[in-house]
């Protein structure tokens, strides 16, 4: 599938999953970004989404439409297509996350905490889609550095990877999910791990 030349981030929109970091990434790239998630009925949730805001060009609700072939057309290619450069989707559904990851040149997953996993770089990678990332967390035992995305350090660090999200392999990103984190692959590391401690006692 062709990628187009947006960015994308998905999260429950809060401080710490960095959309605020996102945005100016975005804007320091020239790129596009379209922002996914749910803003929870939490008063440090919303008084954080009523300031990133000020910073989101069009608020759309692009999960009310039906994920069907005509998705694409109806949905997606008129708001890549629009002038504006950072646009909110609100929350959206597995199937329509699908289409959006897979159509994304990079999901950036810039975490300002210690996230235990991150089902999003997984999503992200199994639809072929690189990662930027924070080095935080499990971002670096789930990632291949230079080889599914980029792990980084900084805002600044995000930006430079930017530029190089073209040198990311598609196919790497998928077979590496493939190989660690589908459901055959996980059922034989927990049963490699059951008889390592029924061996050890």
């Amino acid at each position: 599938m062709d990628k187009e030349s947006y960015l994308f981030t998905i999260g429950r929109i809060t401080k710490v999953k960095g959309h605020d970091i996102a945005i100016e990434v975005a804007r320091k790239t020239d790129s596009k970004l379209i922002i996914a998630g749910t803003v929870q009925n939490k008063a440090k949730d919303r008084e954080f989404f009523e300031k990133l805001k000020k910073s989101i060009d069009l608020c759309v609700d692009a999960g009310k439409y039906l994920a069907d072939n005509d998705y694409y057309e109806k949905v997606m290619k008129p708001l890549l297509d629009c002038d504006k450069q950072i646009i909110y989707i609100g929350e959206i559904s597995g199937e329509q996350k699908k289409l959006w990851y897979r159509h994304a040149r990079a999901t950036l997953f810039p975490i300002q905490w210690g996230e235990p996993f991150g089902l999003v770089m997984i999503e992200s990678m199994a639809c072929g889609t690189p990662i930027l990332a924070f080095r935080k967390g499990s971002v670096p035992e789930i990632m291949i550095d230079g080889k599914t995305g980029f792990v980084v350090d900084s805002t600044s660090g995000m930006i430079e990877a930017v530029k190089h999200i073209n040198s990311i392999d598609p196919c790497v990103c998928r077979k590496h999910v493939q190989d660690n984190f589908s459901i055959i692959s996980m059922a034989q590391k927990y049963s490699k791990l059951y008889q390592r401690i029924v061996e050890s006692q």
